[in-house]
């Protein structure tokens, strides 16, 4: 499967904690925090994308 990711909300790779901040977890350094509800300038998912296999 090919995820576009287009927000972070959506996003696999975003670890949302219960004080309502979210991190990245495929940045460098490693669990960026995510300010705002927009893609930051910063991902890496805005000019590649991700294959996810889902192994069942």
């Amino acid at each position: 499967m090919v995820i576009v990711v287009k927000d972070c909300n959506k996003c696999p790779f975003c670890t949302k904690l219960d004080d309502n901040k979210k991190l990245c977890n495929i940045t460098f350094p490693p669990y960026r925090e995510i300010k705002g509800n927009n893609l930051p300038s910063w991902c890496p998912l805005k000019k590649e994308q991700v294959i996810v296999r889902n192994f069942e």
